[in-house]
């Protein structure tokens, strides 16, 4: 997947929209789950949002969170 790091603006009832520009930069946490929640990289959203689509595309999951959130801490909810 080639990006240019663009936002694309959809017009649909179904569309989630990202989250807005200003926080593009916010720093976030991007896991993958192997009996508990691995951190594997510290990024910003945008960057990690780009990551989250290459890995989609190659059939793997990730999941961001902000980095004051420890999914481990609520692994209940998730398993």
């Amino acid at each position: 997947m080639e990006s240019t790091g663009e936002v694309l603006i959809v017009n649909s009832s179904w569309y989630l929209p990202l989250p807005l520009k200003e926080y593009a930069m916010s720093r976030v946490t991007v896991y993958f789950y192997s009996n508990g929640w691995v951190p594997i990289k510290y990024c910003s959203l945008q960057k990690a949002i780009l990551l989250y689509h290459k890995a989609k595309l190659e059939a793997k999951e990730i999941l961001l969170f902000p980095v004051d959130l420890d999914p481990n801490k609520f692994s209940t909810y998730f398993n």
